[in-house]
């Protein structure tokens, strides 16, 4: 019987201190916050971009060789902006990484307006209303890319960078 009670006893302990036990962070956790991202040099960062920028040069090549027409080559500008947002800048030269910026602001405009475009295989009269009504918009941001395009190709010599695929000047 006394074997019972020790039993009961320890297990009865056991639970207790096993329910109100719970983690807490201690003060040393607490007080060390997670160290700050590692900050990238210049010269890294404009190889990187540079590594980056030649692959998705690469990637609008081939998918323009495989466009077959108009529609097709449409599909594929949401995916050309997100690559092309999706180059990192950080630690780049602040004319660089600014010009780019703008770039990739006018590509979000650009992403928008694609948006509205008809699916592939769309009634020829839905596509042609869209287009009426895109045309407008898409003028007016390819104005807005014009300069930037170009401030990007200048850069890109300054940095030895060929921008060409990714931002054409005229």
């Amino acid at each position: 019987m006394k074997l019972l009670r020790t039993i009961a006893l320890i297990s009865a302990t056991a639970c207790i201190v096993l329910t109100g036990c719970e983690k807490k962070p201690s003060t040393v956790e607490s007080s060390n916050p997670p160290p700050p991202p590692k900050v990238v040099d210049e010269k890294t960062a404009l190889a990187n971009f540079k590594t980056e920028v030649e692959t998705v040069g690469k990637w609008i090549e081939e998918k323009q060789k495989t466009a077959s027409d108009p529609a097709s080559g449409m599909a594929v500008m949401g995916e050309v902006i997100a690559k092309l947002k999706a180059i990192k800048t950080d630690g780049l030269p602040a004319d660089l990484k600014g010009a780019w910026n703008e770039m990739a602001s006018v590509l979000s405009e650009m992403g928008e307006i694609f948006k509205a475009f008809p699916a592939k295989g769309a009634k020829p009269e839905d596509a042609m209303k869209a287009m009426g009504e895109v045309m407008p918009k898409m003028m007016a941001a390819e104005q807005k890319m014009e300069p930037i395009a170009k401030k990007l190709q200048e850069l890109g010599t300054k940095y030895g960078l060929d921008m060409s695929k990714v931002a054409p000047g005229k």
